[in-house]
Formats: C-alpha cells, structure tokens, sequence
C-alpha cells in the first residue's frame, strides 16, 4: 500500500529503488508526484531510475523537474550526466558548472566535469578537475583512478602531477566500496594479482550488489538432447575495434549444424562500419541491447535460452557487466576483452586462458575457474597476403638504422619499461622507436622528455600517424623488432606484429595480461623470443639489435611458421571453442565446478587446416 504522505511515498519508492525493483519504484512514484508535483526528491529519483534503464531523455526531464522544484546541486550533477549520455556535451558542461557555483566542494561536479574535459579532448583541465575531486574527497577511488589514468595516457609519470599508483593503491586497500572499474591497475607494476583481484571484487559489489543478490534470471543448466548448443556473445565492440579484428572470423566459423550464434550489441556506434557489417552477417541472430536497462537486457539474454554466455568486455571502458550480475545464462564466461579476473564469482562461472597465459599455479588469481583453450586463449583472422609497405621516408623513419616498434596504447607505460627501451637504444646505435601516436601532443613532449633524462636523444622517438587498419598492417612491415609492454602485454598489438612477419620480444610475468605475449609467441613457434625475466628481456633485445645474422634467422622463422600457426586459423580454433563450450556446460550440467582443460591431442604448433 502506499504511504499516506509523501515523505512515507517517498521512503517506500526508495526502498524498492535499492532493492533493485526499479519497476515498482516508478509505480509508487507515480501518483506521488502527480499528488505533489513539487516534490524534487521524487523528480530526482525518478531521474535516476530512467538513467539506470538508459532512457535519457526522460531522465533529462525528471531532473529538470526536480531542479525548478528546488533540487540542489547534486541532482545537477546528475542532469549533466543523463545530457552527456546523449553527447549533449555543452549542456552537460553547463549543468556541472551550475552545480558547483551553488556547491564549490562537491566533489563529485569536479570529478565529472573533469570527465567531460577529457572527453572533449582538453586534458590538462580534466586533470586539474581531478585533482580538485581527490583534494575535497581523498578516499573517493573514481577521482583519484580517473586522474591516474589520464596521467599515465599522457606520459606523465612525475610525483608531483596529480594522483599516484601508491595514493590509488592505498585508498583500494582501505576503501569498502568502488566507482572506479579496475582495468588501469593491470598495468601498474605496483599493483599485483592480490590487489587486482580485491579491486576487482569491490568494485563488482559496490555496482551491482541487489542485483548479485537477486534470484538467476536463467534456468538451471539444460541438456542439450540433440539440440544445438545456444552460444550468446555480449560486447561493445562489435565495430572497428581490436575484438573484432580478432574473434569475428572465429565466431563466423562456428559450426551452425552444432552451435546457435547470438551477438547481443550495446554501446553507440557513430557509422555502420565494415565490422559491425561483417558481424551482423555472421550472427545467426544480431540483437542490438544498447537502448535496454540491464534488467530489461537480461531478461531478452535470458527469453533467447542461451546456454552459454560469453562476456567480451569485462571492465573495459564500455562495459554492461550489471546486465551478466543478473544471470541471464546458466552458464557464463568472460574472454579476451579483460585479460584479468572480474572478482565476483557470480559474474562469470570460467575465464577463458590456455596453458602459457593460465597455468594451474595462478588460478588463484581469479574468482573464476579456468577453462583452458589448447593452443591459445586468442584468436585470429585467416593469413592473408599483405600489400607491399610503403617507404620508410614515407613513414617518417630513417631510410637506414634498426626499427624497434611498439603499438601499445600509452598508459600501458611507465618509468621502468621506459628505463628498459632506453637501455636498449642506448646499446643499438642508429636505432629507434616507432610507437604508437600518444592521445595528443603533450604525451609525445612527455616521452621525449623521458627519453633526454635517459641519456637518449628524443628525435630517436618516432610518433606513426593514425591510419585505418589494411595500411597500418601494410607499414608494420617496416619495423624490424616488436618490444612487448610490462606488467601489460600486447594482444592484438602482438598479433598484428605476428602478423606482420615482425618478430615480438617478451617475458612471462605473473598475470595473465602479462603472459598473453608469451602464450601467443608459444604457438607462432618462437620460443627464442620469450626472455627468462626482465634483465633478459633487454640483453635479448640488444641482441637482436645488433646481430644481423640473429635478427635474419628469427625472422625466417617466423614466416616459414606462420602459415602453419593456429593463431591466424579461426575454423581450427572455432572447433576447439565449441569443444570448450561443451565441456564448461557439460560440468555445470553435472552441478560441478572446477577448473576445464581441452585434450591436447592434435594441439601442436602446425594443426591442420
């Protein structure tokens, strides 16, 4: 029954909010405000409510409502943050703006207008809105994550800039709850498995925690019967991204007479690019879940009778991991998006790895169990002959001199990788380091800055330009030696190299993301390019730098094995997906749990076509 006054309306619409009964809250909600349409609690409420189930506009209105009834900064805050949803950005920045003249401390208007900057490309105000946000609330972990992450984008690794990886790591440990999704912690060298994995977990518990606790929107596990098996993929990025690159001929070469494909899509997509194309084509069914709330998400996941769900995003940046908490599958999976834990044993029953990238001894590093490819965890497309590379000139590279490369993203470095390359360098005259273009111009002046205090000149630092992807693929060609990132390797970064015909340098760390090179450099047959550690890692390096003949032979070997590696067979490795499919349903069948490993007979080096 609802209340007989509207602070009791009020407090029983609250209370089915927290409980996650969004429906009913908006029921009690209703005749409230059309009893007292001044009530700016109920209009913010209600807000919230169609934020959560993605209907921005609405929610755009209620805050509106609730503003003209008197509603204080706050709900400002949140105005701005349904308007920048919908790349409304102006008056986004606008409502922020407006809610810290009324409020100068609220941390969370600085925290989010900082947001809004970097969005808008201007970084320097964004840090500085982030820092404001971690001065008046130190322990808030989504400002001081946040102003850390942009940092590392930029190359900015000096102490005194803003926030630091040992202030982030110190409010993880004495926080009990999390806004900040913990992906940039994969690559601090401060922060091991233990406190990926505890990040992980609280963050998990602090977004989703009614809808953990909620009854499985699935069935149990069902027996298959002579049916095909329902395979759903979740992601964000079934568009011009490195998931794509990697899974989409895979997931074509599922065997439809055994196996049902659904991709569930979310996030925007600005164009009908050629991979979004390609993957509504291979879907048997594509269904786009971006404008749902994840309950309503959930229960379409759940109404299609998907047997296993794989998740492909995990904590990466456009993530529904609230839509998975509710259990729309009797089983699911995380894979390749988020090469870590999720910390929530309920948001993923397998992690899938492979022997290199997850051996037994660090299953402990997860929440969830292992399901083990037999050759890699990461796929590829086919094998495809290249176009010719353009000149070196043309790339901006020296006609002559040894290229080292790395295309990883730039917050992937740090001090003591840098340390590294510059060692290197230092020890293989005329050489230099292509990379990847930093977000903008200060991330370059920061690295060439750290190259000089290194004793390296910065003109040795060379910055490609942004090209689409067949001409990207088509330059890699150019380089000589690829150098893996640490603690967080490369992906589909090293896969490309690969690719390429580049050979790739790497060691094995003590994560997953920091033994996916190694894992790849297992199967493409070279195992001389996986130093023993760190201090190898720079002797093999210089090594290859300056032995020709070295340099010649690793590189030979690399494309006589090529055509024969698995990374680049997606049928081969669709059929042991599927193998794997099976066995995580054929376990959760059985009520068991544990880890799931593939025979690896017929797993060598040079499978079959």
């Amino acid at each position: 029954m609802q209340g007989d006054t509207p602070a009791a309306s009020y407090t029983q619409a609250f209370d089915a909010y927290r409980q996650h009964d969004l429906h009913g809250a908006l029921l009690l909600l209703g005749p409230l405000l059309k009893a007292d349409p001044g009530h700016a609690d109920g209009w913010n409420l209600c807000g919230v409510i169609y934020t959560i189930e993605r209907d921005f506009n609405s929610a755009i209105a209620c805050f509106g409502r609730a503003v003209a009834a008197g509603a204080g900064a706050g709900t400002l805050v949140n105005l701005g943050f349904a308007h920048q949803k919908l790349e409304q950005y102006d008056l986004a920045g606008r409502a922020y703006k407006q809610a810290l003249r009324q409020e100068p401390s609220l941390a969370i208007a600085w925290q989010k207008l900082g947001g809004l900057e970097e969005i808008e490309d201007r970084p320097e105000r964004a840090l500085d809105c982030y820092r404001r946000a971690a001065q008046l609330d130190p322990a808030d972990l989504k400002s001081l994550g946040d102003g850390l992450f942009l940092r590392r984008h930029l190359a900015d690794w000096s102490g005194d800039g803003g926030p630091t990886p040992d202030a982030l790591l110190a409010a993880y440990a004495s926080a009990s709850r999390s806004d900040f999704p913990p992906l940039l912690l994969l690559a601090l060298p401060e922060a091991g498995a233990d406190a990926q994995k505890d990040a992980a977990r609280k963050f998990a518990q602090s977004q989703w925690a009614a809808a953990l606790a909620s009854p499985p929107l699935a069935p149990a596990a069902a027996a298959l019967e002579g049916r095909r098996l329902r395979i759903g993929y979740l992601s964000s990025d079934f568009r011009d991204h490195a998931v794509s690159y990697l899974a989409l001929e895979a997931i074509a070469a599922h065997d439809r007479d055994s196996v049902e494909v659904f991709l569930y899509a979310h996030g925007q997509v600005a164009a009908l690019d050629e991979w979004r194309q390609s993957a509504i084509a291979v879907a048997g069914h594509f269904v786009d879940l971006d404008a749902l709330g994840d309950r309503a998400a959930a229960e379409r996941i759940a109404a299609d009778g998907i047997d296993v769900l794989v998740d492909l995003n995990g904590y990466t940046g456009n993530g529904r991991l609230g839509i998975v908490a509710l259990r729309p599958a009797p089983v699911v999976a995380s894979w390749l998006g988020y090469i870590g834990t999720l910390g929530e044993p309920r948001l993923a029953d397998y992690v899938i790895g492979d022997a290199v990238a997850t051996p037994a001894e660090i299953a402990g590093q997860f929440s969830e169990s292992i399901a083990s490819m037999p050759r890699c965890f990461q796929p590829g497309g086919k094998l495809e002959s290249l176009p010719p590379p353009p000149s070196r000139t043309s790339q901006g590279l020296p006609e002559h001199g040894l290229v080292f490369c790395s295309f990883n993203q730039t917050f992937k470095l740090h001090p003591a990788l840098w340390d590294d390359w510059c060692e290197i360098l230092r020890q293989v005259p005329d050489s230099v380091l292509w990379l990847a273009p930093p977000r903008n111009e200060a991330g370059q002046r920061n690295l060439r800055a750290e190259s000089e205090r290194r004793g390296v000149d910065p003109a040795r630092l060379i910055f490609a330009t942004q090209q689409p992807r067949a001409a990207h693929l088509a330059r890699l060609a150019l380089a000589d030696v690829a150098l893996d990132t640490y603690p967080y390797n490369s992906g589909a970064t090293a896969s490309d190299a690969l690719r390429a015909g580049v050979p790739l340098l790497a060691f094995p760390g003590d994560t997953f993301v920091g033994r996916m090179a190694a894992s790849l450099l297992s199967v493409a047959g070279l195992p001389e390019c996986i130093a023993r550690d760190r201090h190898d890692y720079v002797a093999l390096a210089i090594r290859m730098g300056t032995e020709a003949s070295l340099r010649e032979r690793t590189r030979q070997r690399l494309r006589e094995n090529l055509p024969h590696s698995a990374l680049f067979k997606p049928q081969v490795f669709a059929h042991d997906l599927e193998r794997l499919y099976r066995a995580m349903h054929a376990q959760k069948l059985a009520g068991a749990r544990g880890p799931v490993q593939l025979p690896t007979s017929g797993a060598s080096a040079r499978p079959g076509a």
